[in-house]
């Protein structure tokens, strides 16, 4: 019988401890915020307390309209009361107590997309052209597409040089849907936009020096000519 007793004890002791650990642990999770603001009137603390009191986590709220103070007890987290005080009240709030630090945001700078050069497209087509009236509105037609830099016709030829980033495809549905003709592909020549920058910057330091060849020329001609005249 005594040993039974014994037994008891010790259940409704270890029962005890328990249960005090537990309270121990709600009043540690347990926090009161303490917020600063202007409140004008009764009312207006009274309509913050009812929002406050339906959020999860908070238990009491005590308003101070004298000293334009708010105090929420409970498992919440500060600073997401303090935006809802902000967002109800339409004012400024300050977190008295506890101070806490907001969380920082850290910002990725986003990589900027890798764009792709366009790639340069010298395409050689076959087409028919009746007159010169359709040599000119064939070419004025393609000169207005954004993706065409440049055209050469050649009525007597039947032939068509377009310059641009157009895709092929593109090109041709473009001749049969707009410009109401058929075209064959002869040759496509494909370089990079960069390609042909520098191809074209080497071109015009070639023209240049031919010209500076050619004014050379002609002043040693003028020299030789002054020459025998005297």
């Amino acid at each position: 019988m005594t040993g039974g007793k014994e037994e008891k004890k010790d259940e409704k002791g270890k029962a005890k401890i328990e249960e005090k650990v537990e309270k121990k642990k709600d009043e540690i999770e347990l926090i009161t915020a303490i917020y600063k603001l202007n409140l004008h009137c009764q009312e207006c603390g009274n309509k913050i307390k009812k929002h406050l009191l339906t959020t999860q986590g908070v238990q009491t709220v005590e308003m101070h309209i004298e000293k334009g103070e708010i105090k929420a007890k409970g498992k919440l987290d500060p600073l997401k009361i303090l935006k809802l005080i902000e967002k109800k009240s339409n004012r400024k709030v300050e977190l008295i107590s506890p101070k806490v630090k907001p969380k920082e945001i850290t910002i990725t700078d986003k990589k900027p997309k890798e764009t792709k050069d366009p790639i340069v497209r010298i395409i050689t087509m076959k087409v028919h052209m009746h007159c010169d009236k359709c040599e000119a509105d064939l070419k004025r037609r393609l000169i207005k597409h954004k993706g065409i830099f440049n055209v050469k016709t050649d009525k007597k030829a039947q032939s068509l040089i377009v310059e641009g980033t157009i895709e092929v495809e593109k090109l041709t549905s473009f001749l049969r849907k707009r410009v109401n003709t058929n075209a064959e592909v002869i040759s496509i020549k494909e370089e990079k936009k960069e390609e042909k920058k520098e191809k074209g910057k080497e071109e015009e330091k070639k023209d240049k020096g031919k010209e500076e060849e050619k004014k050379k020329e002609e002043k040693g001609k003028e020299g030789k000519s002054s020459e025998s005249t005297k």
